[in-house]
């Protein structure tokens, strides 16, 4: 990949248009600025209650499958879990555009590790804060292990969210990097990582198609039964897995379509 995420900027969209909700389930500000003129102005316009209600309808009806809705509710629940772990660190892997370290307050240090080139594009449109650390790496090419001891990261206990990232690497380097994150940080660390169903990876789905189209197809899964061995062969104790649209549920927004196979598992560093 040699430009910046067009799924991050995607992601970007919709939690822009989120913040401009008046029953908004998050406000994030900054998401705005990762985005190019021909989104921009649809947050502008979307400020206005019918417009914006009768924009994310469009959305949901051009891309079915439920990506809006399941980026906003997956934003919303893990934000709830990074506020219930009170971690000593944060690290955010496979950063995208994610600007929780901008936008929640008194966030704690804070490791950002991302593929270099959306991590240039992040930075050319976000000041740097001293809290926040960046760690570039592709992690289909290089261990998170390596990274981080070139980062001087800390062992300590940590909140790890790994959002929207899995689906796009390989078996190997998720088997990899969750070995990683088990030896680099401290027991009792909390490790937040959203998967893709791997049934849904056979499937001719307007979303896959629509992320395959832009360079970044689906290339890894799980079975949700098989998740709490999976994960507990990698040192980690599940706490929880919910779909996106049990979280959707769970925040009040049963009507507005969110994916079953677009999970969110949390776990606990033994």
């Amino acid at each position: 990949m040699r430009t910046a995420s067009r799924t991050a900027e995607h992601v970007a969209l919709f939690r822009a248009l989120e913040s401009r909700r008046r029953d908004r389930l998050f406000v994030d500000d900054y998401a705005v600025r990762f985005l190019p003129a021909r989104y921009r102005w649809l947050v502008r316009v979307a400020a206005m209650p019918p417009v914006g209600h009768r924009i994310a309808g469009l959305i949901d009806h051009r891309y079915p499958g439920g990506p809006r809705m399941s980026a906003v509710a997956r934003t919303r629940l893990i934000d709830d879990l990074l506020a219930e772990a009170e971690p000593e660190q944060v690290l955010l892997l496979g950063a995208g555009y994610d600007s929780r370290a901008h936008r929640i307050p008194r966030m704690p240090t804070t490791y950002e590790v991302d593929h270099p080139a959306t991590q240039r594009a992040k930075r050319q449109r976000i000041a740097d804060r001293a809290h926040v650390h960046y760690v570039p790496v592709d992690l289909n090419e290089e261990r998170l292990a390596h990274a981080l001891q070139r980062a001087a990261f800390p062992r300590k206990r940590t909140a790890v969210i790994w959002e929207g990232v899995t689906n796009y690497l390989t078996e190997q380097a998720v088997d990899a990097t969750l070995r990683d994150l088990v030896t680099t940080t401290a027991q009792g660390s909390t490790v937040i990582l959203t998967y893709v169903d791997r049934a849904a990876l056979g499937a001719d789905t307007t979303w896959h198609q629509e992320v395959a189209k832009v360079g970044e197809p689906w290339t890894f899964g799980l079975d949700p039964v098989e998740v709490p061995g999976y994960l507990a062969e990698h040192g980690l104790d599940v706490r929880g897995d919910l779909s996106t649209k049990e979280a959707a549920v769970r925040y009040d927004r049963p009507d507005e379509p969110a994916a079953e196979f677009y999970r969110v598992a949390w776990a606990v560093v033994r």
